[in-house]
């Protein structure tokens, strides 16, 4: 393992610093993986080279939502049929992304072993990128904690609905539990009303705060719309099929906020802080 975890170590030193952003959620459906694409597209647009990681291992939908179908996913890697690099693939506005995979069993069942190859093979990629998003599974599993974790910050994404509020404050409690350190931002999505939605937000913030001790960024309200239904729908992303809409622009000035926050000062180099954290070194 030491030898393993120099070799790492060393391959890291070799790379620039890479600001990696997980987007998680404490229940499914609340629209994390079109933000995820979305929000990708945006900041590819303001010249950042974006790499989305499908992280619902076994249950990605990334290459469905950019209507890409996607020949190779992370279990070819973790087969040793292919490298990382082989496997990422071009979307919209040259984003990149790689497919986690839906309904394979030994993707869904990844230990630390697994996550940890996955780690090495991003250190090993020889795509210039300046940014990876993460597209994490719903809820508080092992593997979705791991790869927030592993994470320089972390976008919380909710409705307003008061079973996605308790479900938020769940994945926040338990991200506080296991690092009070982590950077956390938080998106409301799918809002009927902003001034409702501004006050649930609010509410939110401050419990957080007044209960964990945390402090929380809030990012944007994104709005119901119809519109982003169709994109799903037609396996377009409403960037590109709606770009002037209400969520088009509610998306572009999440990706202002998001360029216009400073880095995580503690985080140093983003690939030494997965293998850090997934090896446990």
């Amino acid at each position: 393992m030491y030898d393993q975890a120099q070799s790492l170590r060393d391959l890291v030193k070799k790379k620039n610093e890479v600001r990696v952003i997980s987007i998680a959620s404490g229940k499914g459906g609340v629209g994390k993986s079109i933000i995820s694409v979305n929000l990708a597209i945006a900041l590819s647009r303001h010249g950042v080279r974006v790499l989305v990681v499908d992280a619902d291992f076994g249950l990605a939908n990334v290459d469905i939502m950019l209507g890409v179908t996607s020949k190779y996913d992370v279990s070819y890697v973790l087969r040793g049929e292919k490298t990382l690099s082989e496997i990422v693939q071009l979307g919209h506005e040259s984003i990149r992304f790689i497919s986690g995979g839906s309904g394979v069993n030994t993707l869904i069942n990844m230990g630390e072993a697994e996550l940890t190859k996955l780690a090495s093979g991003i250190m090993k990629l020889d795509t210039p990128i300046d940014m990876i998003i993460l597209d994490t599974g719903a809820g508080i599993g092992e593997n979705v904690m791991q790869m927030i974790l592993a994470s320089s910050e972390t976008i919380v994404v909710t409705t307003t609905e008061p079973t996605a509020i308790l479900d938020a404050y769940a994945l926040v409690k338990t991200i506080v539990k296991r690092d009070a350190t982590h950077p956390l931002h938080v998106i409301l999505n799918k809002c009927d009303n902003t001034k409702d939605a501004l006050r649930t937000q609010e509410g939110f913030i401050e419990v957080v705060g007044r209960h964990l001790g945390k402090n929380i960024n809030p990012l944007g309200l994104i709005m119901q719309e119809q519109n982003v239904t169709l994109s799903i729908k037609r396996q377009l992303p409403i960037l590109i099929s709606e770009p002037n809409g209400q969520t088009a622009r509610e998306i572009n000035g999440i990706a202002r906020a998001v360029l216009h926050m400073p880095p995580d000062s503690r985080s140093g180099n983003m690939l030494s802080r997965i293998f850090s954290r997934l090896s446990g070194a």
